[in-house]
């Protein structure tokens, strides 16, 4: 895994982790100058837990080691972080000081999703979209948006998509899958009945799951086979979905850029096909 932007990740992680976890996390979030120079037995001091537990929380955020994390740790510390607060909208602000605050939060989306990434994980997600007999798309509310976007990037490919946010008709197409088609559900909270529900059926008839989410410990995560992980915590403007869809679409964009390098002339012939399909429907 990455090794940058070691806050982000425990912030990422943070409501999935236990009590005694939580009391590391505290500490080295409140005291990130403090936790780079200590010993593991320093750390579980200073956090009131076992040396075994600072061990655990270490390769609960991926690290092999302790040292690993402290290195993370280090590597953060010399980088600029943008707090929630540097982009809180306030009455008084002008248009001007809205648009950069609203620039850098999506900047800050992106950035914070990237430094959390599983390469490996995209890899295997776009392999699998692109041997794909069929591959369908769920999402309700704003990440039924998300879900639209997969298909028309994934129809741009060549690879045929179908994007559903109806619940019922989710459902209803999930129980028709088999072994060898995709599902991808979106999901920013992880926790979406509706979604959980179609992709839960989806994978008892065989399909392969890739999951979207904010939240890998989820109710979804039961029913994926793999999990891409975004950070979006909600915005200042109180109004998260904007954020969270940013990041989605940065994975999405991703995962696009992946399966054009695996068949670039396929993806080119039809790109060329589909925009020639609608050239009418311009003036």
């Amino acid at each position: 895994m990455k090794t940058n932007l070691l806050i982000t990740k425990v912030k990422s992680h943070f409501q999935d982790l236990t009590e005694v976890e939580k009391r590391i996390a505290n500490f080295i979030m409140e005291e990130p100058e403090k936790a780079l120079y200590m010993t593991v037995n320093e750390l579980a001091n200073a956090s009131k837990v076992s040396d075994a537990s600072v061990i655990r929380f270490a390769r609960e955020l991926g690290f092999d080691s302790f040292q690993q994390l402290k290195i993370a740790l280090a590597k953060e510390r010399e980088s600029i972080n943008i707090s929630d607060e540097d982009i809180a909208i306030s009455k008084n602000d002008s248009t001007k000081e809205i648009v950069e605050k609203t620039k850098i939060s999506c900047i800050k989306a992106i950035e914070d999703t990237n430094s959390i990434v599983d390469i490996k994980k995209l890899e295997s997600a776009a392999h699998a979209i692109f041997g794909a007999k069929r591959v369908e798309a769920y999402g309700v509310g704003t990440s039924a948006t998300v879900a639209m976007v997969i298909q028309y990037k994934l129809i741009r490919l060549g690879i045929s998509c179908k994007a559903y946010d109806d619940p019922h008709i989710q459902a209803m197409s999930a129980s028709t899958m088999n072994f060898g088609d995709v599902v991808i559900g979106v999901s920013h909270t992880g926790s979406t009945k509706d979604t959980v529900d179609s992709v839960k059926i989806a994978k008892e008839h065989g399909a392969f799951v890739i999951s979207i989410t904010d939240h890998p410990k989820s109710p979804i995560a039961k029913y994926s086979d793999i999990i891409l992980e975004t950070f979006s915590r909600e915005t200042p403007v109180k109004s998260g979905a904007g954020r969270s869809i940013v990041a989605q679409i940065f994975l999405i964009e991703t995962i696009v850029g992946l399966l054009y390098s695996m068949d670039p002339k396929k993806a080119q012939k039809h790109g060329e096909e589909s925009a020639r399909a609608v050239s009418d429907k311009l003036y």
